[in-house]
C-alpha cells in the first residue's frame, strides 16, 4: 500500500493499518498526508530518532533556557509562518507580520492575521497548544542555574546533618 524509502517503521505502521488508507481519510483533505506520520510517531516507543526522543529533546532545550525557547518560538516560528503564508495571505506581507502573529498567539491570541495555508495552520496550532506554557516559563531561571542552586542547598543540608550527627555523638558520651 504505502512506500517509504527511509523509514521502515513508518512503512510497517501504515501498511498494517487499514484506517490509514486514502479511502477512510478523504474528509481530512490536505491533512491526510500527515496521518501515516502521526501513526508512526505514536507506534514507535524506541529512543533514537523517534517521537519519544524528539519530545525529550524539546523539553530539555526549553528547560535549558526558557527565554531562549520563547524567542526561538517567536522568531523562528514567525519566520516559518511568514514563509508559509506570504504567497497566499494578504495580511502577511513581511517577516514582522509572521513574528507578530507568533508573539500574540503565544499569549493573548492572534492579531488580525489568520493562517490561510495548511502549513500556517499547523504552525498556529502548535504555538497555540504549547505557546502559553512556554511563555509562562519564560522568566524562569535556566536549568543550569537551578541545578547549581539545588547542589548548593544539598551541600548546606549535608553540612547541617554532619554537624547534627556530631552533636548527637557528644550528647551520647
Amino acid at each position: 500500500m504505502a512506500h517509504f524509502d527511509s523509514d521502515p517503521v513508518l512503512e510497517r505502521v501504515v501498511d498494517s493499518n487499514p484506517s490509514a488508507s486514502s479511502n477512510g481519510l478523504a474528509g481530512l483533505g490536505e491533512l491526510q498526508a500527515f496521518v501515516p506520520y502521526a501513526l508512526a510517531f505514536l507506534a514507535n516507543d524506541g529512543e533514537d530518532g523517534t517521537y519519544a526522543s524528539l519530545k525529550r529533546d524539546l523539553r530539555e532545550r526549553a528547560a535549558a533556557d526558557p527565554m531562549d525557547a520563547v524567542l526561538a518560538a517567536v522568531l523562528g516560528g514567525g519566520l516559518a509562518f511568514y514563509l508559509a503564508e506570504r504567497d497566499t495571505n494578504p495580511a502577511c506581507n513581511s517577516p514582522w507580520d509572521g513574528i507578530l502573529y507568533m508573539a500574540t498567539a503565544l499569549s493573548v491570541g492572534p492579531d488580525s492575521v489568520r493562517p490561510t495555508t495548511t502549513t500556517g495552520a499547523l504552525l498556529a496550532t502548535a504555538v497555540r497548544t504549547f505557546g502559553p506554557a512556554l511563555a509562562f516559563q519564560a522568566l524562569d531561571p535556566p536549568a543550569a542555574e537551578t541545578r547549581a542552586k539545588e547542589a548548593e542547598a544539598a551541600a548546606v543540608n549535608r553540612a547541617i546533618l554532619a554537624r547534627l550527627e556530631d552533636i548527637v555523638r557528644l550528647l551520647e558520651k
